[in-house]
């Protein structure tokens, strides 16, 4: 039997862009102001965990795609003193408000923020040593193609961590675990090895995190 489409119809945890989702997925105007701040507050446990998957180095260059509000990279920015921190996010109102919280490393040129989708990542190949993404994933129309482009600017060698905590109503232990095998196969499908599934238990679900390696 041949596997299911690897698309955003075949996640678990999709999130189409409508309703709420859609300030989720591209936040705009003073409601998408809003949802940054407090994504800043509440998703601080899940952010550390995640980054600590990641096993940033003092050297590392690290990408973060969909960055919000911008407390992870700010949060990867002081474990790397020696390294750089690049992130792209779709939001206009995103871009702003992480750059008001990392004004300090953007000035020392440790820190570049810019409006950008995933799919057309705006640095060269074999740039960074580590690419991360947080509850960004299941809003991806076509995972592979982006996953393909993250494979494109990780040096060799370079680790990504692609984490989801469903958000969809009802979700349960069920939907993350289903979200996880998805993350783990659409990371085979772009190239990855040494592939993994790492979960942390969480309410009201848990957080499903898939890294690979780029050989």
């Amino acid at each position: 039997m041949s596997k299911a489409p690897i698309s955003l119809e075949s996640c678990p945890a999709a999130c189409k862009p409508t309703g709420i989702f859609q300030q989720f997925g591209k936040p705009t105007g003073w409601l998408g102001w809003c949802i940054g701040q407090l994504m800043a507050i509440k998703n601080r446990q899940r952010s550390e965990w995640v980054i600590g998957l990641l096993n940033v180095q003092p050297s590392d260059r690290v990408l973060e795609i969909g960055f919000g509000s911008g407390a992870d990279i700010y949060r990867v920015t002081r474990l790397v003193p020696q390294g750089f921190v690049a992130g792209i996010d779709r939001s206009e109102v995103m871009v702003q408000q992480a750059s008001q919280r990392n004004a300090i490393a953007i000035k020392a040129k440790r820190v570049e923020l810019q409006c950008a989708d995933a799919s057309k990542i705006p640095y060269p190949s074999e740039t960074f040593d580590k690419v991360f993404c947080i509850n960004v994933a299941h809003f991806w129309t076509n995972p592979v193609e982006v996953l393909t482009e993250l494979h494109r600017v990780l040096k060799p060698g370079g680790l990504i961590a692609i984490a989801i905590q469903p958000r969809i109503p009802n979700a349960t232990e069920a939907t993350a675990q289903a979200t996880g095998e998805f993350l783990v196969n659409a990371l085979i499908s772009a190239g990855f090895e040494q592939v993994r599934l790492e979960t942390k238990s969480m309410q009201p679900v848990s957080v499903v995190c898939a890294l690979g390696i780029k050989n």
